[in-house]
């Protein structure tokens, strides 16, 4: 019973840890907005990875759907006008079943 909630623990620990690093992290490039910027002669990485980058879209190849304007080549016919007979019968009842 103890381990379960040592573990549940120490997986909360990690997760705010995680949550933690990722918020300073935020704080520091936002408080330098996002220039780059050097600690004691080191060029800040979180500054670097922060900058707004410019993303170039190319333009869609997509080419406007062409419409066919073809003469059908079929002849319409006309349809069986006919009443339909039926000389067959249905199959005769099935007993119900013997054991």
């Amino acid at each position: 019973m103890k381990s379960g909630v040592m573990i549940k623990t120490v997986w909360v620990l990690i997760v705010s840890l995680f949550l933690l690093v990722q918020g300073v992290s935020q704080a520091h490039a936002t408080a330098n907005g996002g220039l780059d910027h050097t600690h004691d002669g080191i060029a800040c990485d979180v500054a670097l990875i922060a900058a707004e980058q410019v993303t170039l879209t190319p333009p869609l190849r997509i080419k406007a759907p062409v419409e066919l304007t073809v003469e059908p080549i079929w002849q319409p016919h006309a349809i069986r006008t006919l009443p339909r007979i039926y000389d067959g019968r249905a199959p005769p009842p099935r007993a119900p079943p013997t054991l």
